[in-house]
C-alpha cells in the first residue's frame, strides 16, 4: 500500500489539512521528511533532549511505530508537522506531551541547521503564529509552552515578541559539554469558549446585542430594532427547525456573543455578533469554527454562506481564519459585500 503523504495525511482531531501564514506552512508530518529531520537532530543534539545520535534504522522504526500511529488516534499525545517555506521543507515540530484533559501542550520546534540567526527569529515567530492558531482555534487549548535551554537568546526574543511570558526558570538544571545551564519555561495562555443553544430566557440579551451601535452599523438594516419586533423575531427563530442560535460563553460562564445559522430555503446563511467588552480577543474565530463544525456535522450536504459588508476587514479576516473561502464581491440587499462560504471538508 502506498504511504500517505502531505495533504492526504490528516489528524483526526484537526479538520484543516494545512495551516499557513505568509510564505510559511505547517502540514501533518510527512514520511518523506524523516531523514532530513534525523540529520538536523543529530547536528543540533546539544540543544535537544536527545542523548544519542540517530541512525536510519532507528528513525524508520520511530516513524513506522510511533508517527504513523498518531494518525489513527482521536487524541494522540503529540501532533507533529513538517514546516515549509514556499513549499520547501525548512524544519519540523508541533505539540507534544499533550494533556487533553487540562488542554495544554509543550511546543517542539527544530529548523534546518543552516538557517542563519535572522532567519531563525523570523522562522520561530511565523511558526508560533501558525501553531497558536492551531492550538487556540482548532484544539481549544488553554495553554501552550516551551521548555528550552538558556543558550539561544534569539529564541527568547521570538517568544517575547510572540506574547509568551516566562513562567519558570530552573537554575543550573542541565549540563551541556560540562557546563551548567538554566532551563526556561515560556507560556502563552488562551481564552476558552463554550456554547449552548439559546432559549426564551435569552431574549433580553439578544435584544441588547442586536441594538449595539457597531452591530447595527455592520448590518444590512441599520435601523434600531423595537423590542416587540425583536421578541416576535426571536421567538419565531427559536421555534424554527431551520434556525440554530448558538450562545457563547467564556471560561467564567459570561455570555460573550452569538452565532446564528439559518436555512432560508434558498441558502444557509450565518451571522455573528460579539459583546462590546469582548471584541478584539479572537473569540469570533473560535465561535465561527465551533458553530459551523456543529452545524455541518448535522447537515453535511449544505454550504454555509456569509455576507460581509465591503470594507469590514476585521470580520472578513475572522471568517477566512475560521475556514470560509471568499467567493466574490457582489451586491446583497443593495449593499456591496463580500460573499464567502464554508462546507464540510
Amino acid at each position: 500500500m502506498k504511504r500517505k503523504t502531505e495533504l492526504k495525511r490528516a489528524y483526526k482531531c484537526l479538520t484543516p489539512l494545512a495551516f499557513a501564514y505568509r510564505t510559511y506552512k505547517l502540514v501533518p508530518i510527512r514520511d518523506e521528511d524523516k531523514y532530513a529531520i534525523m540529520q538536523w537532530r543529530n547536528e543540533q543534539i546539544d540543544i535537544l533532549r536527545q542523548k544519542e545520535t540517530l541512525a536510519k534504522g532507528k528513525q524508520e522504526w520511530y516513524f513506522k511505530n510511533i508517527v504513523d500511529k498518531l494518525f489513527e488516534q482521536e487524541k494522540p499525545d503529540q501532533l507533529l508537522f513538517s514546516f515549509l517555506e514556499d513549499n520547501i521543507l525548512i524544519g519540523y515540530g508541533g505539540l507534544v506531551h499533550i494533556d487533553w484533559e487540562s488542554r495544554n501542550a509543550e511546543i517542539s520546534f527544530l529548523t534546518a541547521t543552516d538557517r542563519n540567526l535572522n532567519q531563525f527569529v523570523d522562522d520561530w515567530k511565523c511558526y508560533l503564529k501558525i501553531l497558536k492558531n492551531i492550538a487556540n482555534l482548532y484544539l481549544d487549548f488553554s495553554k501552550i509552552y516551551t521548555y528550552a535551554y538558556d543558550i539561544r537568546p534569539q529564541l527568547f526574543q521570538a517568544l517575547t515578541e510572540s506574547n509568551f511570558v516566562e513562567e519558570a526558570r530552573l537554575k543550573d538544571h542541565v549540563s551541556i559539554n560540562n557546563k551548567q545551564y538554566d532551563v526556561l519555561i515560556h507560556s502563552h495562555f488562551f481564552d476558552r469558549v463554550h456554547y449552548r443553544m439559546a432559549n426564551e430566557e435569552d431574549v433580553l440579551l439578544y435584544y441588547k446585542w442586536a441594538n449595539d451601535s457597531v452591530v447595527r452599523n455592520n448590518s444590512f438594516n441599520k435601523d434600531v430594532i423595537e423590542y416587540d419586533s425583536h421578541c416576535k423575531w426571536f421567538f419565531s427563530k427559536l421555534s424554527s427547525d431551520k434556525c440554530f442560535l448558538y450562545l457563547f460563553f467564556n471560561k467564567h460562564n459570561i455570555p460573550i456573543g452569538q452565532v446564528r445559522i439559518e436555512n432560508t430555503g434558498i441558502e444557509t446563511i450565518i451571522g455573528i455578533s460579539i459583546d462590546e467588552k469582548y471584541r478584539g480577543r479572537a473569540f469570533s474565530n473560535k465561535m465561527l469554527i465551533k458553530a459551523t463544525e456543529d452545524y455541518l456535522s448535522k447537515h453535511s450536504k449544505e454550504k454555509i454562506v456569509a455576507y460581509i459588508k465591503h470594507g469590514n476587514i476585521a470580520s472578513l479576516k475572522s471568517f477566512i481564519s475560521a475556514g470560509f473561502i471568499e467567493q466574490e464581491i457582489m451586491n446583497h440587499e443593495e449593499v456591496k459585500c463580500y460573499k464567502l462560504f464554508k462546507s464540510k471538508t
